[in-house]
């Protein structure tokens, strides 16, 4: 695979100006952990929810505020003007309101936490399909060198048959323009490469083009028996936990529609001297205070039902959008497990295809080279074989590509 992207160095000089930066899968993971903008700004977010949930405890802590005043009245004569300096404290000892938002920033903030995982597991799934695509770009180039050798050999066998009057000029042409068109599928494959390095780059994170060259092979692990519990698949997803943290923030909005049923218990404290100068002295005035409030018709007779009767019904639609997601999960999950034991058995099929193709090919190009065997059966033996080169290098691609899907669907974090 190294030798085929040096390979596309020669074959398209323009596009390169150095050589590639080769990187392993492990290489991949750091850079696009320390670069990739999705990642990036989900992890943002997340530390936002995290700073408004940890600042919605606000609402439950004391206040505490100095004051400075001066005043003047002309009701009481000369010398009525005052100035009054001081502190004051309050704290809600209950308010349901308050606490229905730190429920709130709580669920917000746990779905933020689930949005990250969720891109982290959606980047892993992207970067692992296009480091594989560039690992197929580059097998396809060195296939392509073997298919192209294989069809000049090919067409100088018939050349040397025909020039002989053994063989017709209609199959020396077709053996030529095969040959050529091996020759356009090999420039085609080094296209695909270059596509294919592009692709790697946005998910590294690079914001200009950087020739790189996948090392490793196309080859994934046997697929694992289909799991008996998927319960314990659903809690890894990060799209169940995101769509569960929803439920969690409809429910705090139907206690905070609630909360203006419950009263409201405020205690207040407050100490000051007065004077007529401006940072007066004498003795400390001091005032305690306890609120019991319970609002009646606060914001209109019926504001309190209709909002709670809204909040019921939001969270009645989350609880079912909670039942769709879990449904699709485990869909997904039996559709991934499915695709990859499907594909990791025409992996193994693809695989002995090919050298059953191998064989008979070599077999044939004896049996026409001596005589033995016509044309037309000696060409449909040899495009078997390129055909066999072409899928047996899908089958791989797909198979590896089908462990990264049920790696995705199992809910797998980037570094994980």
């Amino acid at each position: 695979m190294i030798a085929a992207a040096f390979f596309l160095l020669a074959l398209a000089p323009q596009a390169f100006a150095s050589e590639p930066r080769t990187l392993t899968w492990e290489d991949c993971v750091a850079l696009a952990s320390a670069q990739n903008p999705d990642l990036k700004s989900a992890s943002f977010a997340q530390r936002a929810g995290r700073s408004n949930y940890l600042g919605s405890y606000n609402g439950v802590l004391p206040d505490l505020s100095l004051f400075n005043s001066y005043g003047a009245s002309n009701l009481t004569g000369p010398g009525s003007s005052r100035w009054k300096a001081g502190l004051t404290t309050s704290v809600d000892l209950f308010n349901a309101g308050n606490i229905a938002a730190i429920q709130s920033a709580s669920a917000a903030a746990d779905r933020t936490s689930a949005q990250l995982r969720q891109a982290s597991t959606d980047l892993r799934q992207a970067l692992r399909g296009a480091f594989l695509n560039l690992l197929y770009a580059q097998e396809n180039l060195a296939v392509s060198q073997r298919i192209l050798a294989l069809r000049t050999r090919g067409s100088e066998m018939v050349s040397l048959r025909y020039d002989s009057g053994r063989e017709s000029k209609g199959n020396m042409m077709r053996a030529a323009a095969q040959r050529t068109q091996a020759e356009e599928d090999l420039k085609q494959a080094a296209r695909e490469v270059r596509t294919a390095q592009r692709t790697l780059g946005r998910y590294l994170g690079y914001e200009e083009f950087e020739a790189v060259a996948a090392t490793g092979t196309l080859s994934a692990d046997p697929p694992p028996e289909l799991p008996a519990e998927f319960e314990t698949l659903l809690a890894r997803r990060p799209d169940v936990a995101a769509e569960d943290a929803v439920v969690r923030g409809a429910e705090a909005g139907l206690f905070s529609a609630r909360s203006p049923l419950f009263p409201t218990l405020t205690a207040s404290y407050s100490r000051n001297v007065s004077g007529t100068s401006e940072f007066p002295t004498g003795s400390l005035g001091w005032t305690a205070l306890g609120t019991l409030s319970l609002p009646i018709f606060g914001g209109g007779p019926t504001a309190t039902y209709f909002s709670v009767t809204s909040a019921k019904q939001t969270l009645d639609k989350t609880h079912q959008d909670l039942r769709v997601t879990r449904g699709n999960a485990l869909v997904d999950i039996e559709n991934s497990w499915s695709s990859y034991a499907q594909d990791s058995a025409q992996a193994r099929v693809s695989a002995a295809l090919l050298d059953a193709a191998r064989q008979r090919n070599d077999e044939a190009d004896v049996r026409y080279a001596s005589g033995l065997l016509i044309y037309d059966n000696w060409e449909i033996i040899a495009s078997d074989r390129i055909n066999q080169e072409r899928q047996a290098l899908q089958s791989r691609l797909n198979f590896t590509a089908s462990q990264a899907g049920w790696e995705h669907a199992l809910g797998r974090g980037l570094n994980e």
